[in-house]
C-alpha cells in the first residue's frame, strides 16, 4: 500500500519525523496567532436574524410629552421609506411589552414623559435579502442623525441571540463621594466608549438636573376667599393630571372602560418659566360661594427647585451604569482598546489600579474620592462562559490523560495521545478562518465551536488508539517491527476512520449555516478533517518510541 510505505519512510528517516513535528508546531503556532492579529474574533454567540426590533428613545430629563411625540414621529417617517419595515407601533411615557430582551433591559419601569419605546417589525428572513442586524446596522446612522432633536438619544434594540442582558457591553461605576461625582465620572468613561469606532448607542442610565415648580398652597388666603380647599386640589388635577370621572360600559368589551377627563392644551406653558406657569395660573378660575370668581394663582406660591436624583444600586451599593452596543463586532475587542484609552487618558488626575479580570479601580490624586469599574453584560457572559468552556476543556484532556495511563501504563504514550488531540483545534480555527473568508459576515469563535472542540477530544483519541492496538496485536502476531506495524496498522485503520470523519462532517454540514449552533458545525467539520490528518502522520511519530515498551 502507498500510505503504508509513506508512513513507513516517514517513520524510518529522523529528518522526516522531525519534519512532522516542525509542520505541526507551526501551523498550531500560526493558528493561535490568528486570535491577536484578529484573523479570527471569538464571541458569546452570532447576531440573531430576526423579524423584530425596538427602539429606546430618551430625551432629558424633564422633558414634555409632545417632545417626544416629535421625535418618534421623525424616526417613524424616516423607517417608514425602508421596503423590509412592515409595521411600526409606538409606546410614550412607558415601556413596550415585555418581550425575551426587555426582560432585564427596565422596560416595566419607565412612566417619564421623557421616555419611548418602539416595536419594528420586519418582513420575514426568507421575503427580504438583508438580514435584521445588517438592516438596524444601515438604518442606525441616518435616524440617530436626522431625530436628534432635544438631544434625544436612540439606542437599537435587537433581540439577543443568547441570555438578556442590560446591554452588550455594561460598565458598571461604583463610589464617589456623591451621587453628582460619581455621575461626571460616569461622562467620562462614556466620552471614551464613544470614541470607539464599534461601540454604538452609548448612554449614561443617572438622571440629569432639571428645574421643576412646585405649588404652595396659602391655606390662609383659601379660608378668606371662600373656597374649598378640595376644589383647588380637583382644578389641579383636572387641568394638569386629569382624573377619571366615570366608567363606560360596553358590550364588546371585556372591562369597563374609564372616562378621563382633562383640560386641553391650554393648559400648557410656552417656555418653563416662573412667569409663564404664573400666567396660566390666572386663566384657571374658581367660583367661592359667594359667587365670585377668583384665579388660582392668588391662592398658590411658586417654588423652583431641582429635581432630585433617580439613585440605582447593586448588592446595597450605589452605582450608576453606562451603557453600550456594539455594531456588527464582539464586545471584547472594542472594550480593550477603550481599556486602554482609559488607563491613558485619565492616569492625569487618578491613579489607575487593575483589579480582578478587566476592571479597574480610580482614585483622585487631589481629592482621594474612589471609584470602581466593573464591566458586566453580555462582555461578562461571554467571558465567564469561555472561562467555563475553557475550564470543561481542561479537565477533559486529564481525564483522558489519566485514563490513556490505567489502559496502557505508560504516561509518555497517554501524553502523546492527549497531544494529538489538542493538535486538532488547528482544524477548528482554520476552518473558522476559511469560513470567515467566505461569508458576507463575521464568522466568529462562539461557545458552540468550543463545544464542538471539546467532543473532538474524544474523536481523535479513539482513531489514536485504534493504531495503537492495531500495531500490538501485529507486533506479537506477525513479529512486525515497531516501525513496520505501526506503519501496517496506520494504512490499515484510515479506512475506517475517513469514514468515521466523512460521517462527521456530513451530518456537521446541516449546522454549517445555523445562527447559533454554525460553530459547532465548523468546529466538528475542521477538527475532524484536521484529526484524519494527526491520525496518519502526527500519532505514528508520537508513538514509535513508546510502542515498543507496551
Amino acid at each position: 500500500m502507498k500510505l503504508e510505505k509513506f508512513i513507513y519512510s516517514i517513520l524510518q528517516s529522523k529528518a522526516k519525523s522531525y519534519l512532522v513535528y516542525v509542520i505541526t508546531f507551526i501551523l498550531f503556532t500560526l493558528s493561535i496567532l490568528t486570535f491577536p492579529t484578529k484573523l479570527i474574533k471569538a464571541k458569546m454567540l452570532p447576531s440573531k436574524d430576526s423579524s423584530t426590533f425596538s427602539i429606546y428613545v430618551d430625551l432629558q430629563d424633564g422633558s414634555s410629552i409632545k417632545q417626544t411625540k416629535e421625535v418618534t414621529k421623525c424616526i417613524v417617517k424616516a423607517l417608514q421609506k425602508n421596503e423590509n419595515i412592515t409595521d411600526i407601533s409606538v409606546f410614550l411615557g412607558e415601556g413596550q411589552a415585555l418581550d425575551f430582551a426587555a426582560l432585564v433591559k427596565q422596560s416595566a419601569l419607565k412612566n417619564k414623559q421623557s421616555q419611548a419605546e418602539m416595536i419594528i417589525n420586519l418582513k420575514k428572513p426568507t421575503n427580504r435579502n438583508i438580514t435584521s442586524y445588517n438592516l438596524i446596522s444601515s438604518l442606525r446612522p441616518t435616524v440617530q442623525k436626522t431625530c436628534t432633536q432635544y438631544n434625544a438619544n436612540i439606542k437599537f434594540i435587537e433581540l439577543p441571540a443568547g441570555p438578556p442582558v442590560l446591554a452588550s457591553l455594561v460598565a458598571q461605576i461604583y463610589g464617589g463621594d456623591s451621587f453628582v461625582s460619581r455621575r461626571g465620572f460616569a461622562y467620562k468613561i462614556s466620552n471614551i466608549l464613544k470614541q470607539q469606532k464599534t461601540l454604538v448607542d452609548i448612554d449614561v442610565m443617572a438622571s440629569t438636573d432639571y428645574i421643576k415648580f412646585e405649588l404652595e398652597l396659602d391655606n390662609n388666603k383659601i379660608i378668606k376667599s371662600a373656597i374649598n380647599l378640595q376644589q383647588i386640589k380637583d382644578i389641579l388635577y383636572i387641568a394638569y393630571e386629569g382624573v377619571v370621572i366615570s366608567v363606560l360600559n360596553e358590550n364588546k368589551a371585556e372591562n369597563q372602560i374609564p372616562i378621563f377627563l382633562r383640560l386641553d392644551n391650554s393648559r400648557l406653558i410656552n417656555s418653563v418659566s416662573k412667569k409663564d406657569l404664573e400666567n396660566k395660573l390666572q386663566t384657571l378660575k374658581l367660583m367661592n360661594k359667594y359667587g365670585q370668581m377668583v384665579n388660582l394663582l392668588s391662592f398658590v406660591k411658586i417654588k423652583e427647585v431641582t429635581k432630585e436624583p433617580v439613585l440605582t444600586s447593586q448588592n446595597l451599593s450605589l452605582m450608576i451604569n453606562v451603557i453600550a452596543e456594539t455594531n456588527k463586532d464582539s464586545q471584547i475587542y472594542p472594550l480593550l482598546d477603550a481599556r486602554d484609552d482609559m488607563m491613558n487618558l485619565l492616569e492625569k488626575d487618578y491613579e489607575v489600579m487593575k483589579t480582578n479580570m478587566l476592571n479597574l479601580s480610580f482614585v483622585h490624586k487631589k481629592t482621594k474620592e474612589k471609584f470602581d469599574l466593573i464591566f458586566d453584560g453580555e462582555l461578562k457572559v461571554t467571558i465567564d462562559t469561555f472561562i467555563d468552556l475553557g475550564g470543561a476543556f481542561i479537565i477533559a484532556l486529564v481525564l483522558i490523560f489519566f485514563l490513556m495511563v490505567l489502559y496502557y501504563k505508560n504516561f509518555a504514550l497517554a501524553g502523546g495521545i492527549v497531544l494529538a488531540s489538542f493538535v486538532s483545534i488547528i482544524g477548528v480555527i482554520f476552518a473558522h478562518v476559511i469560513m470567515d473568508y467566505f461569508t458576507y459576515d463575521t464568522f466568529y469563535l462562539t461557545a458552540t465551536s468550543l463545544i464542538g472542540f471539546i467532543a473532538l477530544i474524544g474523536i481523535n483519541s479513539r482513531n489514536s488508539t485504534l493504531i495503537i492496538d492495531f500495531a500490538k496485536v501485529l507486533m506479537k502476531e506477525e513479529n512486525l517491527s515497531e516501525n513496520e506495524a505501526i506503519a501496517k496498522s496506520t494504512a490499515t485503520r484510515s479506512k475506517p476512520i475517513i469514514l468515521t470523519v466523512l460521517t462527521m462532517v456530513f451530518a456537521s454540514s446541516l449546522l454549517a449555516n445555523d445562527a447559533v449552533f454554525g460553530g459547532l458545525g465548523i468546529a466538528l467539520i475542521g477538527g475532524t478533517l484536521i484529526s484524519y490528518l494527526v491520525s496518519m502522520l502526527f500519532v505514528p511519530v508520537v508513538i514509535k518510541k513508546q510502542i515498543i515498551k507496551l
